[in-house]
């Protein structure tokens, strides 16, 4: 029988844009020392995972909380531009509501405005889930670590359910949550076309609930 393959998804922690209430892409400032300590506390509660790789966005927000859990677990941060948020373009560094009531909602995501050079939310989907395919088809043993963002547990649901829209469903994940998946194993006897995966857990914060918090 093959080894069960695990999957962890976790949130970047609390982010300056996040105080700010901004837009904030490849001009992100990065964790604020809330976000510092809640990630320190994810490293630390990812110990005894046998985490065999580590991948990111490359959202400074989210590469930020790879590195301090990576240093923990003495592993790499590899580096996915696929995965970074979508991009804002003219809405890069403005105040969410600002932005809102200057352009027109995304269709397919209404609470993100369609700023010109903006990235459209089906645009976005096509890349990410393009690059969460690759790492979940390669990973045949161990258990795997991406570190992004709400909309990167997005794309993930939408690769594994195979669908297009989630509809009415959405999906919350706090700052630093884990999400855990593990391969399912099938009754003997049945294959599928494609692996499937069983969701453990979701949005998981024990981690941060017991971590003291420190000011920013």
């Amino acid at each position: 029988m093959t080894a069960a393959r695990s999957l962890i998804v976790v949130r970047h922690g609390r982010a300056r844009c996040n105080d700010t209430g901004s837009i904030a892409g490849p001009t992100c400032a990065g964790l604020t020392d809330t976000g510092r300590t809640q990630a320190t506390a994810t490293a630390h509660r990812l110990a005894g995972d046998n985490v065999t790789e580590v991948h990111a966005s490359t959202t400074p927000r989210a590469l930020e909380t790879a590195h301090r859990i990576a240093a923990v677990l003495d592993l790499p941060v590899i580096r996915q531009p696929g995965l970074r948020v979508p991009d804002p373009g003219a809405a890069e560094g403005l105040r969410w509501p600002d932005a809102r009531r200057r352009w027109p909602p995304d269709p397919l995501n209404p609470t993100r405005p369609t700023a010109p050079d903006s990235e459209p939310w089906l645009a976005y989907l096509g890349r990410a889930t393009a690059t969460l395919a690759e790492l979940v088809d390669a990973n045949d043993s161990g258990t795997l670590l991406i570190v992004g963002h709400s909309e990167t547990l997005t794309a993930l649901m939408h690769l594994l359910l195979g669908v297009a829209t989630l509809d009415r469903l959405k999906i919350d994940l706090d700052h630093c949550a884990i999400t855990r998946w593990q391969t399912t194993t099938e009754w003997p006897g049945i294959r599928h076309l494609q692996q499937r995966w069983t969701l453990l857990h979701h949005n998981d914060t024990s981690h941060i609930m017991t971590q003291p918090t420190t000011a920013d």
